[in-house]
């Protein structure tokens, strides 16, 4: 009896083990295909801020499409095993896709090979894998980040205008070996000692920590004094610095620069105790790393390498006010440039104030001289009227207030820079396009924008020069809608009620055409006219994609807007900005 309650008992326990087993597996199963469409955002030390604003743009991004997302850490940035182990065990649970802000260059490479071999997504952010390494085990990653060597090469452009080219640096580094810690540190030492009598005292590394670059720093400072000024690798390292400077009773008065935009460094170059930094958009590479694993995950293809900007931010322009003239907020175009400049104000620490002239000259010049008679220390014009706004920009001349005008030029008065696209060339895109698809032969109405203006003006010049070339494509009605929807709409409901026969229309600008669209539809006639806008705005597009329209010469107003408070922020660091600057323009097209 005995025997057999022994073999009973066995098959029971080996039932029971297999039982388990078979849970495990099905377990295993069940969370890998769970997480088969899930992305895993890996960063460095989520106490840093930096990862902070990553993370917040790599979350709202997957919040905004429903996309399953998790986030991983580590505490320090030197922690390179607990990184590697976190990689392991999202294999093992089979993610579907890995975004890595790697701690090491080099360490980690041979455990995202083995994810990429277990059919997992990997994309690397911020710090970019080694890529000797990379080709050693065979892997290619995609990298969404920022050019370390570029951004650092401008606060060492800046720092060595600050000396006057001569003086004493010491250069805190991040981990040696960690690709962006090195690429920072060469693109800041080649640019501050190229044609200068600079020297670099010393350069030693605090691993990214606050705590190490102070006990570094304050060991340098004594060895090495006088110092004139300190390059930090990222912003943690430079609050480091700042507080053996503080000790040493330097701060403010020792040139101290960071990396990385963080509020705690921006807080002290309000007070000019920290006087440059570089914003690298973190939450871009958060929201740019989700976006292109999702993609991946869906069988696209994905380029090598996207870049993300890097902006020089520097104390000059904390506190400062910059006024804003726009010809109409109504127009969607102007509402982008003027957003754009209000983001750039506000990354550079400056407050933008803005006026609506509401395309009325007389009320633009009013409010260039209610802006005048206030605390503005510059100011951005885009002109209603390329004569009317010169009386505005003279009386600032006067005040030494710096001016910039945007997208219509002024035809006098001094400005420090003009932003424009080049708009006779994109009049010239727009008759090409009409010609093609008119295959060279049609009857045009032409749409112009406010007369007086450069924009309207220009792009009239360009697409009549242009049409020299198509002899039997000809504008058989030019009309004057001053850029707004209504009065196109107007417009193309006269011509077709005197009987007007045309194939196209060209609009000076988006408002237009869509105005022209209005009218079209209104009389059943959408389906037989070629239509070109330009502008590119949002409206425009979605009409484009809907067939409603057919193309759109597309200009960049958030890059204008941007522009002009960067060419500001120049200036005031005693740099000279372009007088002109071109935005590139394209053809947008169904």
């Amino acid at each position: 009896m005995s025997g057999d309650r022994s073999r009973r008992t066995g098959t029971i326990f080996s039932a029971s083990a297999l039982i388990l087993c078979c849970s495990a597996f099905f377990f295993a199963a069940s969370v890998s295909a769970a997480n088969e469409q899930t992305v895993a955002f890996v960063m460095k030390a989520l106490t840093n801020p930096f990862f902070s604003k990553m993370e917040l743009g790599a979350k709202a991004y997957a919040n905004q499409h429903n996309i399953p997302l998790e986030i991983f850490g580590v505490d320090r940035e030197t922690d390179v095993e607990r990184q590697i182990s976190i990689v392991e065990n999202l294999i093992a649970r089979g993610y579907g896709a890995i975004v890595i802000a790697p701690t090491d260059s080099k360490q980690l490479v041979p455990a995202c090979q083995k994810a990429l071999a277990s059919g997992i997504v990997v994309i690397n952010v911020d710090n970019p894998f080694h890529k000797a390494t990379l080709h050693e085990h065979g892997a290619a990653i995609p990298f969404v980040g920022s050019d370390n060597h570029a951004g650092a090469a401008q606060v060492g452009d800046y720092v060595m205008r600050r000396l006057n080219g001569r003086g004493r640096v010491v250069v805190i580094e991040g981990i040696r070996g960690v690709e962006n810690a090195d690429l920072r540190k060469a693109g800041f030492m080649e640019a501050i000692t190229q044609d200068s009598h600079i020297e670099i005292v010393a350069s030693a590394s605090a691993n990214w920590h606050t705590d190490e670059a102070f006990s570094l720093a304050v060991e340098l400072l004594e060895t090495h004094a006088p110092v004139d000024a300190v390059f930090c690798a990222n912003d943690k390292m430079a609050l480091g610095v700042l507080q053996a400077l503080d000790i040493s009773g330097l701060a403010g008065k020792t040139v101290l620069a960071g990396y990385d935009n963080i509020e705690a460094v921006r807080s002290e170059m309000q007070r000019g105790r920290v006087h440059a930094t570089v914003e690298q958009h973190p939450e871009l590479m958060g929201q740019v790393g989700v976006a292109l694993a999702v993609k991946a995950l869906a069988g696209e293809k994905l380029p090598h390498y996207l870049p993300i900007p890097v902006d020089l931010v520097t104390h000059e322009t904390f506190g400062k006010t910059i006024a804003l003239s726009i010809s109409s907020q109504h127009n969607p175009f102007f509402a982008s440039l003027q957003q754009a400049a209000q983001n750039a104000a506000q990354l550079h620490g400056a407050k933008l104030v803005a006026a609506d002239a509401q395309d009325s000259n007389a009320k633009q010049l009013s409010d260039l001289l209610t802006f005048l008679n206030t605390d503005i220390d510059a100011l951005i014009v885009n002109p209603t009227n390329t004569e009317t706004v010169v009386p505005g920009i003279e009386l600032a001349n006067t005040l030494k207030i710096p001016v910039i005008t945007v997208d219509r030029k002024a035809a006098g008065g001094q400005t420090i820079c003009h932003i424009e696209s080049d708009n006779a060339e994109g009049g010239r895109m727009a008759a090409r396009m009409m010609a093609r698809l008119l295959n060279g032969k049609g009857r045009i109405i032409e749409l112009e924008g406010i007369p007086g203006t450069s924009a309207a003006m220009e792009r009239g010049a360009g697409f009549h020069e242009a049409l020299k070339a198509f002899p039997e494509t000809r504008v058989v009605v030019r009309e004057v809608a001053d850029f707004e929807r209504q009065r196109a709409k107007a417009a193309i409901l006269r011509a077709m009620r005197r009987g007007v026969t045309f194939d196209g229309v060209f609009a000076h600008n988006d408002n237009m055409i869509l105005g022209a669209v209005d009218a079209l539809e209104t009389g059943q006639h959408s389906g037989d006219k070629v239509l070109i806008g330009f502008d590119g705005i949002q409206a425009a597009i979605a009409a484009l994609q809907q067939g409603r329209i057919d193309a759109t010469i597309a200009q960049r107003p958030e890059r204008m807007g941007e522009l002009a408070v960067v060419s500001i922020a120049r200036f005031w660091r005693g740099e000279k900005p372009a007088p002109l600057i071109r935005v590139d323009l394209e053809v947008a097209e169904k």
